[in-house]
């Protein structure tokens, strides 16, 4: 699911908790700077139980919950200016945030 409370980030091959890996926190906050996705909690119409849904790229959603999982949030973005976006093009295969 898209629950950033269940689960860490953790190093590959020792398990320990990565939530102040400087490369791991400097790489999921460009990822979140550059993602126009946001992740809500929802209370489900049918089981009126409360789930974590996303908004925006599908694409996205994962670098989302795995950024908030060390603490950042979405709101993080109102520090950080965007200068330009370039949307995603399938000629190009890539979108630009700066």
């Amino acid at each position: 699911g898209f629950d950033p409370t269940v689960g860490g980030i953790t190093r590959e091959g020792t398990n320990k908790n990565a939530n102040g890996d400087m490369g791991v926190r400097s790489a999921l906050l460009a990822a979140l700077l550059c993602c126009n996705t946001t992740l809500k909690k929802v209370k489900d119409p049918e089981t009126r139980e409360e789930k974590w849904e996303p908004k925006g790229n599908s694409s996205e959603a994962p670098l989302v919950v795995a950024a908030r999982k060390i603490g950042f949030d979405e709101d993080i973005a109102k520090d950080y200016k965007r200068v330009l976006e370039i949307p995603f093009s399938s000629s190009r295969k890539m979108m630009l945030t700066v």
